[in-house]
């Protein structure tokens, strides 16, 4: 009997993915487990690597493309979604907020009590785990600049703390992203706040949503699919290579901003990949840019899908 094996009771099988992301779209994992036991989502994780299997934690799925065979091993998802409130050593106010909590709903819940810092991330999609692992930000803030530490168990070592610093955060990317700790469960983050007027913070949040409403797409979507380049912006880079509107099966490139793609119903991720890689074809070919995908694919996509996206063949010479 496998490790996994000895774990069936907990693990469902064949779950079909696409519900888990913000695109609707995805094939089945093999083994899936939701629960809001971190302990019991880390041993499943444990026992996937001794199996050799692939591992993939989802938070909210808005940052993900699983492939449409899916993903040939387990997915992990921590449903937790509690917080306190507790003080620093200054008397200032810090969330603990669980991995599993909806970072957007957490930033709302917070201004209502008097709670400022966050209101950024109100119109942000997704957990406060994902938001750790891919610093997550809008409007000019993001979770670096509000973490103070994370919980997280780590295969092999067993549980950790882990400061803002050690995390090694860049834009929209962490140690945690990027794997350089081999397979992790974030389980908890503590995020520095500070006292405000409840209707001010609303304010905000009323502002930040107005503005998101009136610049991005309100259909499904995975986010912004590309980073910004330096000094410039994907979206106007796409809409400049004449792709504002295009579509592939049921994805389209949104019309509303060019640096989305959303699901206009029935779209595979097949379809998403092909818009994605016709983008960066297209902007390398009218801009001279390439531009870097922020959505990570995940699951059995072909070796050659993947090593596409990192740059054009001729980009070593240009």
């Amino acid at each position: 009997m496998s490790a996994l094996e000895a774990l069936a009771a907990v693990l469902q099988s064949d779950v079909a993915l696409g519900r888990y992301t913000s695109l609707r779209v995805g094939g089945p994992a093999r083994y899936f487990l939701a629960s809001d036991n971190p302990v019991l989502v880390a041993r499943a994780i444990a026992a996937a690597v001794e199996d050799r299997l692939p591992v993939q934690v989802v938070g909210g799925g808005s940052n993900l493309l699983v492939a449409d065979a899916g993903i040939a091993g387990l997915v992990v998802k921590l449903t937790d979604w509690a917080y306190t409130i507790e003080a620093d050593a200054d008397g200032g106010p810090v969330v603990d907020a669980a991995a599993g909590a909806n970072l957007s709903n957490l930033a709302r819940r917070l201004a209502r009590a008097g709670l400022g810092g966050l209101e950024w991330a109100a119109t942000v999609p997704g957990s406060v785990g994902g938001a750790v692992v891919n610093n997550a930000g809008a409007f000019g803030g993001c979770i670096a600049d509000q973490l103070l530490d994370a919980e997280l168990i780590q295969v092999g070592e067993g549980q950790r703390t882990l400061s803002g610093p050690a995390l090694g955060y860049a834009y929209r990317t962490s140690v945690l992203k990027r794997g350089e700790l081999g397979p992790v469960l974030v389980t908890s983050a503590r995020l520095r706040v500070h006292h405000d007027d409840s209707h001010v913070a609303m304010a905000r949040i009323v502002a930040f949503q107005e503005q998101r409403t009136a610049s991005q797409p309100r259909q499904l979507s995975a986010g912004s699919i590309f980073a910004n380049p330096p000094g410039d912006f994907a979206g106007r880079l796409i809409e400049a290579a004449g792709l504002k509107g295009e579509r592939e099966g049921g994805a389209e490139i949104s019309g509303h901003h060019a640096n989305f793609i959303v699901n206009s119903g029935g779209a595979r991720a097949a379809d998403v990949y092909a818009l994605i890689r016709r983008a960066q074809d297209a902007v390398w070919a009218h801009s001279g840019v390439w531009l870097r995908p922020e959505v990570q694919l995940v699951g059995e996509w072909a070796q050659d899908e993947v090593a596409a996206l990192a740059g054009p063949a001729r980009a070593a010479i240009r």
